[in-house]
């Protein structure tokens, strides 16, 4: 005896039609009548006169409807609840300030369209802080590049890869070079990111194992605000190509430079074992359709316009 047959015959003992119930349950009318049979059999009984019209329940069928409807009533109840549970709540999300700012959005407004009473307490933070957060359990989710391998406490689901980029004053002299090097890079000011963030570090490591120097004027994790310092010639910044929008091309020159520092992706990262409520499940699978194909098509949007002087930037393979 499964759960599903009673439901059916509690339906059908209620409505007392097949078709009706079948409707209810939105099964089709042979399902239905299978499950009648199936619990006919297995209580070697008949539940129902199926010469009257409606249908009536015999004196077996009149006792285990008495029986089963406290059962299904409270199933029913418990349905209804966790759907309700799903459309409120709260959770926070980390996430690079890039990715609230651009990425993010579309998806955050789908959802809070779909679930009004759920809300979201989203942090801007850089790589570092967003770990800590995720590992302390602070936040339920952080879309970042991927935790530390030596963390086996966080999980992470890729959703696109990345690839670093120069952004350089336009007419600058490296902008003719058809590939510079770290050595040309740092001989002129340069604007990074913040040393929590994850390009930060890996610069940082990069320029110390080549034992260079590099006159770091200016540290911004908000790209935006990085671009617009690049424009005014105050220096040259390096970035990730998912930074990038339609009509920076106009602004400044871009440069790949993947043979300099290794791409990476952003993804979601989730603390191993913590108990994820249907809301953030729900969020997570909405953002991750949301951002996947987003990058490529805004990249392409931009290194379609590139001056042909200079090599496009890698394709990126959204996995």
């Amino acid at each position: 005896m499964e759960l599903r047959e009673l439901v059916s015959f509690y339906h059908v003992a209620r409505l007392r039609s097949v078709s009706k119930a079948a409707r209810t349950l939105e099964l089709g009318q042979p399902t239905v009548t299978t499950h009648l049979r199936k619990l006919e059999d297995e209580f070697g009984v008949t539940l129902f006169d199926r010469i009257k019209r409606p249908i009536q329940l015999t004196s077996e069928g009149s006792t285990l409807l008495e029986l089963v409807t406290p059962v299904v009533t409270s199933i029913e109840t418990l349905k209804t609840e966790m759907d309700y549970t799903e459309r409120r709540g709260s959770f926070q999300v980390g996430a690079y300030p890039d990715l609230i700012k651009s990425h993010m959005p579309l998806g955050v407004k789908e959802f809070s369209e779909k679930y009004p009473e759920v809300r979201i307490r989203m942090l801007a933070r850089a790589y570092n802080p967003l770990m800590q957060l995720v590992s302390s359990g602070e936040i339920d989710i952080a879309f970042s590049s991927p935790p530390p391998a030596d963390d086996p406490s966080l999980e992470f689901q890729k959703l696109f890869d990345y690839q670093p980029i120069l952004l350089m004053p336009k007419g600058h002299p490296l902008t003719d070079r058809p590939q510079v090097s770290l050595e040309d890079i740092v001989e002129w000011p340069l604007i990074l990111t913040g040393p929590e963030s994850f390009l930060r570090g890996q610069i940082d490591q990069l320029v110390k194992s080549q034992g260079l120097t590099a006159d770091i004027i200016l540290a911004l994790d908000d790209t935006e605000s990085m671009k617009r310092y690049v424009e005014i010639g105050i220096g040259l910044a390096v970035a990730n190509d998912f930074a990038l929008h339609p009509g920076d091309q106009d602004r400044m020159d871009i440069a790949p430079i993947g043979h300099i520092l290794p791409g990476s992706c952003i993804g979601i990262c989730t603390l191993k074992g913590k108990f994820a409520g249907q809301g953030v499940r729900n969020f997570m699978e909405l953002m991750a359709m949301h951002m996947s194909g987003y990058h490529a098509d805004v990249l392409d949007s931009v290194m379609s316009q590139q001056p042909s002087s200079r090599s496009p930037l890698p394709i990126i393979d959204d996995a």
